[in-house]
């Protein structure tokens, strides 16, 4: 039994309150504003920022699918020279 001569403060309560981020929803509303300036006739650097956006995705998606290619050739090399080497050296 433990003798308590001050009253000990509560532990603090933990309150996380997650957000969720939908970047599909996102691209389609920016998507809606823009075809809708676009059919005001107002051509906006959002627009000509979003242009850039797309622009870059699908190049870094083209890339990434590339290097993706040559390790995988690069590894197959190193595997080979491995079991030569191991079974004819």
């Amino acid at each position: 039994m433990q003798i308590v001569f001050f009253k000990r403060p509560r532990p603090r309560q933990f309150d996380y309150k997650p957000r969720y981020y939908d970047e599909e929803k996102e691209l389609r509303e920016e998507r809606r504003k823009t075809f809708e300036a676009a059919e005001k006739g107002d051509v906006s650097s959002t627009t000509l920022k979003r242009n850039i956006d797309v622009r870059w995705r699908k190049a870094d998606r083209r890339n990434r699918q590339r290097s993706k290619g040559v390790n995988v050739l690069v590894y197959l090399v190193i595997i080979a020279l491995m079991v030569y080497f191991m079974f004819f050296v």
